[in-house]
C-alpha cells in the first residue's frame, strides 16, 4: 500500500521549466565541476552549460537567476528565466541525449549539483504511467525547441525500445486499474481466511483476511499480479471498505455458526492510505456497530510504511487502539524497519515474516533475526504470530524458541468462509472427542 517515492519525483520534475540540461565538468575552459561536487558558483553570464555538451547532471538553484536559452544563426532565443528553488538540466541525465539547450548564469548563481543517481533513483521507483507522462513531457519540450531552431530529428534506438517498453508498461497498469475498479462494481472482490493457531494447542484463535479476486468470467488474478497495483491507487479506499465490510459479516456468521474460541478474532491488513483516510475510522465503527461485534475481536494489521503516511495515518492508529481494536505490524524488517516504530506504534503483535521463517532452518542469520525479534517482543510485551510455517521441523523450532501463535501452509492455506467454517467445526468435534 507504496507513495513517498512519487512525492520525491515530482519535486524533481514539476520544478522544471521549458529549460535545459548541465553538465558536471568542462562547463568552459576554466570551470570544472567534478560529480562529488556539491554545488558550484558561476559569476555573471558565466556559461553553466552548452547545447551539443552531454548531460552528467542536473542543478537546483540555491540563489541567483539562469537564463536557458537557443542559439540560430548567431542569435540567442530565450527559452525561460529560473531562479531561487528552481531545476534544471534534468532531461539529458533522464534518457542519456546531449543537451538541447544553453544555459548561462544571470548574475552571481549558486547551484545545486543533483546527480544521474540522485534523480533516477527517484524516477525509476515512481509509477510507471507517471514515468511515460514525464518522458512524454521532455520529447515535446525537445521536440519544441527543436522546431525553433528549425532542425528535424530522429529517435536514439535505444531511447525509443526503452520509452515503448515503458508506454507498454503503463498501458498494462492502466489496464489492470480499469479492470479493478470494474471489478470493484462487480463485486469480484473477496476475503479468504488464513487460520492462525495456537502453536501449544494446535486451536484456532483467530483467522488473517487475504483479498482475492475472482472476475466475471470466473478467472482468478494472482495476489501478486494486483495487490501492490492496488495498495497505491485510490482503488485502495473502496476495496478496503468493502473488505472491512464483507470481514465484520463473515466474522458474525462465524460466532453464529461456529464454537470459537472467546478472543476469536479476524485479522484485516490496512494500508498506510486508508488510515490516512479521515473517513477511515468511522466507517470502521459504523460497520462494527451494526454488527454488534466487539472491537477486540478485529485486528488491523499494518506494515511499518505506515509512518510514511503522514500524521494523519498516525492518529488514525492511536484512535483504534483506544477504541479497543487490537494493532498488528506485519512484515517488521523487511522494509523500512526501525526500532523507533516498535517503540512509538501502538501495537499488540508483531508478525515474523515469513521469509525469516522460510530461511531460519538454513540460515544463522535469519534464526538471529528470529530470536532478536522474540527478545524484543518479549520485552515490549508484544505477543508474537509466525508466518508461513510450511514445515514440522519450523514449528517444533518455532515453539522451542517461546512463539505461542502462527500460521501457514502446515496447518492451512487461506479458506473460503464454508470451507472455514467446516474447518473450525470439524475441529471443535476433535476436541470434544
Amino acid at each position: 500500500m507504496k507513495r513517498q517515492s512519487n512525492r520525491n519525483f515530482f519535486f524533481a520534475i514539476m520544478a522544471v521549466r521549458p529549460a535545459k540540461r548541465l553538465k558536471n565538468w568542462h562547463f568552459n575552459a576554466d570551470k570544472t565541476v567534478m560529480i562529488g561536487t556539491q554545488n558550484q558558483k558561476f559569476a555573471e553570464n558565466e556559461i553553466v552549460f552548452r547545447e551539443g555538451d552531454e548531460g552528467d547532471c542536473a542543478y537546483l538553484i540555491e540563489y541567483g537567476q539562469v537564463l536557458v536559452y537557443l542559439e540560430k544563426d548567431g542569435v540567442e532565443i530565450p527559452l525561460k528565466i529560473l531562479g531561487k528553488g528552481e531545476i534544471f538540466g534534468e532531461m539529458s541525465m533522464i534518457d542519456n541525449s546531449l543537451r538541447s539547450a544553453s544555459c548561462r548564469a544571470l548574475c552571481e548563481t549558486r547551484l545545486v549539483i543533483v546527480t544521474q543517481e540522485q534523480l533516477l533513483d527517484r524516477i525509476q521507483s515512481a509509477d510507471p504511467v507517471v514515468r511515460l507522462l514525464m518522458r512524454a513531457l521532455l520529447e515535446r519540450l525537445r521536440d519544441q525547441n527543436f522546431s525553433i531552431k528549425g532542425i528535424q530529428t530522429e529517435m536514439n534506438p535505444i531511447v525509443s525500445e526503452k520509452l515503448a517498453l515503458e508506454k507498454q508498461e503503463a498501458i498494462e497498469r492502466i489496464e489492470l486499474e480499469n479492470r479493478m475498479s470494474l471489478g470493484l462494481k462487480n463485486d469480484e472482490f473477496s476475503p479468504h481466511y488464513q487460520p492462525i493457531y495456537d502453536l501449544e494447542n494446535n486451536e484456532v484463535i483467530g483467522t488473517e483476511a487475504l483479498i482475492r479476486w475472482k472476475t466475471s468470467d470466473g478467472q482468478l488474478v494472482s495476489p501478486g499480479v494486483f495487490v501492490d497495483v492496488l495498495e497505491q491507487s485510490s482503488l485502495i479506499l473502496g476495496v478496503g471498505q468493502m473488505m472491512i465490510e464483507k470481514c465484520v459479516t463473515d466474522l458474525k456468521h462465524l460466532q453464529k455458526k461456529c464454537d470459537l474460541n472467546k478472543d476469536f478474532f479476524v485479522s484485516i491488513n490496512i494500508s498506510g492510505r486508508q488510515f490516512a483516510d479521515p473517513n477511515f475510522l468511522d466507517h470502521l465503527e459504523s460497520v462494527r456497530g451494526k454488527a454488534g461485534i466487539p472491537a477486540h475481536h478485529i485486528k488491523l494489521e499494518v506494515t511499518e510504511r505506515i509512518m510514511t503516511e503522514g500524521p494523519q495515518a498516525i492518529a488514525t492508529l492511536q484512535n483504534c487502539r483506544s477504541f479497543g481494536y487490537r494493532i498488528a505490524i506485519d512484515d517488521f524488517g523487511t522494509g523500512f524497519s526501525s526500532l523507533q516504530y516498535l517503540a512509538s506504534m501502538p501495537l499488540h503483535d508483531l508478525k515474523i515474516d515469513r521469509s525469516f521463517v522460510n530461511q531460519m532452518m538454513t540460515q544463522e542469520k535469519s534464526l538471529s533475526v528470529v530470536k532478536t525479534l522474540i527478545y524484543m517482543a518479549r520485552l515490549l510485551r508484544l505477543n508474537l504470530i509466525a508466518e508461513g510455517i510450511e514445515t514440522s521441523q519450523q514449528l517444533l523450532l518455532l515453539r522451542n524458541l517461546g512463539v505461542k501463535a502462527g500460521q501457514g501452509f502446515l496447518f492451512s492455506k487461506a479458506l473460503a468462509l464454508n470451507d472455514l467454517i467446516s474447518l473450525l467445526n470439524q475441529e471443535s468435534k476433535e476436541q470434544a472427542a
